[in-house]
C-alpha cells in the first residue's frame, strides 16, 4: 500500500513538473496547458485501469479516507495539516513571498531578480503534489477508484478559491480564504443534496456563486 501511495504521489509531482515547465519555458497559457495534461493523463488513465472502476481496495487504504478520530474524519485533519504547512511556507518563507509577488506582477518579479520560470516550475510541482494526495484521500474515501474521479471537484475548487478572495483578502489568494471557501461550498453542496435539489441545479448554483464571487472581489479592488 505505501508503495502504490508514493507512486501515485510521484505521478502526481511529475505531472505538476511537465505543468510548470510548459508554463514557465515554453510560455503556454497556465489554462492550456493544464486542460491539455488533464486530457492527456485522463486518458493514461483510462487505459491503466482499462476503463474500469477498481474495487475492493485494501481496508487499511480505505482507512485514510473512512477512518475517524474523535468522531471527525481523518481527511479533515490531514486538510487542516497541509493547510497550516502551506500558510505557514507562503508568510515565511522566501520562496512562498517570491510567488505571492509573481501572482502580482511577474515582469517587477523578474526586474527585481526572481527567477521567475524556476519558481513557477515549483509551484506547479507542489500543486501537482498535493493533489495527488487529494487523490488518494477521494480513493480512500469512496472505496474505490476511476480515471473520471473527481472530475465533480473541479468546479468546486475553484468557486471555493474565488470565495475566499472575496471574503478573507480581497482580491488576492490565500490560504485561510479558501479554507473558508471550502467550507461554505461543503455546506452549501450537502444542504442541497438533503434538500434533494437536481445536480444539474447544484452546477447552476454554483456557477454562479463564482461570479458573485470574482464581481465583489473586482469591485473591492477598484475601490483600494
Amino acid at each position: 500500500m505505501a508503495i502504490a501511495i508514493a507512486v501515485a504521489l510521484i505521478v502526481g509531482l511529475l505531472v505538476g513538473v511537465i505543468n510548470g515547465a510548459l508554463v514557465a519555458y515554453l510560455n503556454l497559457s497556465a489554462f492550456v496547458a493544464t486542460l491539455a495534461t488533464l486530457t492527456s493523463v485522463t486518458g493514461l488513465a483510462f487505459l491503466v485501469t482499462d476503463g474500469t472502476t477498481l474495487f475492493n481496495l485494501p481496508p487499511e487504504f480505505n482507512f485514510l479516507g473512512q477512518g475517524r478520530f474523535l468522531e471527525i474524519p481523518l481527511p479533515v485533519f490531514i486538510a487542516i495539516g497541509i493547510s497550516a504547512i502551506l500558510w505557514f511556507f507562503l508568510k515565511f518563507t522566501t520562496l512562498g513571498r517570491r510567488w505571492y509577488a509573481i501572482g502580482g506582477n511577474a515582469e517587477v518579479s523578474r526586474l527585481s531578480g526572481i527567477n521567475v520560470k524556476r519558481a513557477r516550475l515549483l509551484a506547479f510541482a507542489v500543486a501537482g503534489l498535493v493533489s495527488a494526495i487529494a487523490g488518494v484521500l477521494l480513493a480512500a474515501r469512496l472505496g474505490s477508484a476511476s480515471a473520471v474521479q473527481g472530475e465533480d471537484n473541479l468546479l468546486f475548487s475553484v468557486a471555493a478559491v474565488f470565495l475566499g478572495m472575496t471574503i478573507v483578502r480581497s482580491g488576492a489568494a490565500n490560504i485561510v480564504g479558501t479554507m473558508v471557501g471550502v467550507g461554505i461550498i461543503g455546506v452549501m453542496s450537502n444542504g442541497l443534496n438533503i434538500l434533494g435539489v437536481n445536480a444539474y441545479v447544484q452546477q447552476v448554483v454554483t456557477g454562479l456563486i463564482i461570479i458573485a464571487a470574482v464581481t465583489l472581489s473586482s469591485f473591492k479592488t477598484r475601490e483600494r
